[in-house]
């Protein structure tokens, strides 16, 4: 597919080689997701495997979709239903969004909260222990 043609596809569209690397997209593809040069930058952690397993099948010609969670332009992440086709080499990537019930945090903040998480349950196991050590002095 020609690169002028490419930036005129109506959803995000990628051409990205093996490793990740973007070689060409869709001129929407910036409303949804921050300018890289990489897909592995908007990619979730957790689906990493997933986009692995799919980019590893570049000998196969059949489509592979694949649910992904990527970070969008707000920094917040979205469910993207996700399409590869490979042809000569480059592997032609479709994302649309799927609208979900759940919402996803920022990363930023799902850290905050399991390391509030944390300090709360070592606060908890900590007070345990003084009431243990109130309790014996009383009786």
């Amino acid at each position: 597919m020609d690169t002028g043609t490419t930036k005129w596809i109506p959803v995000p569209y990628f051409q990205i080689n093996q490793e990740g690397t973007i070689l060409n997209s869709s001129h929407i593809t910036h409303s949804y997701f921050h300018t890289t040069s990489n897909i592995w930058n908007i990619l979730h952690k957790e689906d990493r495997n997933k986009a692995i397993v799919m980019l590893s099948q570049n000998a196969n010609s059949n489509p592979i979709t694949k649910h992904l969670i990527l970070q969008t332009r707000n920094k917040l992440f979205g469910n993207f239903k996700c399409t590869i086709q490979w042809k000569d080499g480059i592997c032609h990537l479709v994302c649309t969004e799927v609208k979900s019930t759940k919402v996803l945090t920022p990363l930023s903040v799902q850290s905050s909260l399991v390391n509030t998480q944390k300090r709360l349950e070592e606060s908890e196991k900590k007070l345990k222990k003084v009431l243990k050590i109130l309790d014996i002095k009383e009786n």
